[in-house]
């Protein structure tokens, strides 16, 4: 087998079914090879968007895969790969690359900086396993050491190609089969820690869950359910755990995010006796720019890089998954807990368009609401579309994409194509502001090319909104674009300019009826100055700690804690 086949092989056997990139001389070959074999291959319009679309077709399916050229291409691809690392995505990068021969001969070649290796050193940064495939005598086995690493700790992986190395043969018999996950065996001791903290939240008067994101990297879901309807416990979520679990659920709550929440819910979450913070490392801006006031003797902080820790306690041994597991297997309490009646977020009530009204962010989210369909991917992009969109009730079968932590702009609109990418049968719906949309617009191409039925709304209000409220300033502000006319140039089915919400009214109605052939583009023009209600009491609660003397906020405190 050669290299080249045994690299698509291995992908196959993974699940790999498309993969996403953009061409370049050094890759060609590969790209060939991918053409010919059952893997589809998706090509964007630019490197940063193939980043993002195979880093979301990795969240939704365990593994995504982007395929670029040297230098120029996969350096482009850098800042993907560090926001997949920071939120434990599997984005796999295969970079093509000078051929052997050619390098020792000439090595003065395009798109090579300093040694042949500075590249591999970039990413080792912000990857979790790197190889470059140059022998057939050892290429199999880095190759399924990279994606092994990769599947253990859900993060990025780096493969280099010399173009003149794909058709090396591997003269030794291969396995390329994933190994079968090992049972997890859990000593005794270990187990009896857990049962120790089991107990410890079933003795709390109020406990709650703070679940995050790596419990949905992991596939931790079904054993999270299992426990919340066994013990009674509720559920909130951060922000980047958003759809974590159906927001229907009786035993969710919703999305807790420090001051930027609902005051309900952030009442909810900061009195709770026993909380589970669960799989959510504390970064700032799930605890709303570290506005999350708990007391640190109530709270038991579960996640990967660090264990179990407690204001007083530790063990790096109690990851997220040992820790459900040990608690899935302890017998049920007794007395069992009543059922909980639904305290989570309500569905939408029906839209009602007022006349010649301007459209308000909240506003939109209720129109987007009520047209969503049951299946949606929502993608939203870092600013108020995300924000904003925290709040939307989504249905059992949807799912929430966005670079909730790593935050980086033009993140939605490329995701929306690994998206769909991965799972077809649900509907992109993509939130995003103008600036965003900049940074990304060329993909409104690809979504084009593939006929991908995306929804794509861009919030205009004129500049970087999200910033106007930290430090305001000329910077802030874009050149007007007709997204209309640029959506159209690009070819998508339809695109509307819409300034009040019977217009927004009118063409949400068209796009749920005319069946989603396409890609759609809605640019509405918000007015200036307006913003979510979760910006609103952030941006409350920042002036408010600005402009007090006391102490810093209680969560400074909880992270001190636990991290001691």
């Amino acid at each position: 087998m050669q290299i080249v086949a045994a690299l698509i092989e291995a992908l196959r056997l993974r699940g790999v079914r498309r993969v996403y990139g953009v061409p370049g001389d050094y890759v060609l070959g590969l790209f060939a090879a991918l053409q010919a074999s059952p893997i589809d291959l998706i090509c964007t319009a630019g490197e940063e968007g193939a980043g993002f679309a195979a880093d979301a077709h990795g969240r939704l399916q365990g593994l995504g895969v982007a395929v670029v050229t040297y230098g120029v291409g996969a350096l482009k691809l850098l800042n993907p790969v560090a926001g997949a690392y920071a939120e434990r995505s599997p984005l796999l990068v295969i970079s093509g690359a000078p051929g052997l021969r050619e390098s020792e001969e000439h090595p003065l070649l395009h798109h090579r900086i300093r040694a042949d290796q500075t590249q591999l050193r970039l990413f080792r940064e912000v990857t979790v396993a790197s190889a470059v495939l140059d022998s057939g005598r050892t290429a199999a086995e880095e190759l399924v050491r990279v994606l092994e690493g990769m599947r253990r700790e859900s993060r990025p992986g780096y493969l280099e190609l010399p173009a003149d190395c794909l058709n090396r043969e591997i003269a030794w018999p291969i396995d390329l089969t994933p190994p079968a996950p090992a049972p997890l065996a859990i000593p005794e001791g270990l187990r009896r820690e857990g049962e120790r903290w089991l107990a410890w939240m079933r003795g709390r008067q109020r406990p709650l869950v703070l679940g995050g994101v790596e419990l949905a990297r992991f596939r931790l879901q079904p054993l999270l359910r299992q426990i919340l309807e066994r013990e009674g416990w509720e559920l909130a979520t951060s922000l980047s755990g958003k759809s974590l679990l159906s927001e229907s659920h009786p035993q969710v709550l919703g999305i807790y995010e420090g001051a930027m929440g609902q005051p309900h819910l952030r009442q909810r979450v900061e009195s709770s006796d026993g909380l589970l913070v669960l799989g959510q490392p504390l970064n700032d801006l799930d605890t709303g720019v570290f506005t999350m006031a708990v007391d640190a003797a109530h709270v038991l902080q579960v996640d990967l890089d660090g264990g179990l820790r407690t204001a007083d306690a530790r063990n790096e041994n109690l990851d997220p998954l040992t820790l459900l597991r040990i608690w899935a297997e302890a017998p049920a309490p007794e007395p069992a807990p009543l059922p909980i009646a639904a305290h989570g977020p309500a569905p939408a009530a029906a839209f009602e368009p007022a006349p010649d009204q301007p459209v308000g962010v909240e506003r939109l989210m209720a129109a987007i609401e009520a047209v969503l369909p049951a299946d949606a991917t929502v993608l939203a992009d870092p600013g108020d579309s995300l924000f904003a969109a925290a709040d939307l009730h989504l249905r059992e079968d949807s799912h929430f994409l966005a670079s909730s932590f790593w935050a980086s702009l033009g993140f939605a609109l490329p995701a929306a194509v690994g998206a769909w990418g991965a799972c077809q049968e649900h509907t992109p719906v993509v939130l995003l502001g103008d600036g965003a949309l900049l940074m990304c617009s060329n993909e409104l191409a690809t979504l084009a090319r593939y006929a991908i039925p995306a929804l794509v709304i861009v919030l205009d209000n004129g500049g970087y909104g999200t910033e106007r409220p930290i430090l305001d300033g000329p910077f802030n502000d874009l050149q007007p674009v007709a997204h209309r006319e640029l959506a159209l140039a690009m070819g998508f089915s339809a695109a509307e300019r819409v300034e009040n919400e019977e217009e927004l009214w009118s063409c949400l109605g068209r796009w749920r009826s005319d069946g989603m052939t396409g890609p759609t583009l809605i640019s509405v023009a918000i007015p200036a100055g307006e913003m979510s209600a979760a910006l609103k009491r952030l941006s409350t609660a920042l002036a408010q700690k600005l402009a007090s003397s006391s102490p810093p906020l209680a969560l400074n405190k909880v992270v001190s804690e636990l991290e001691a």
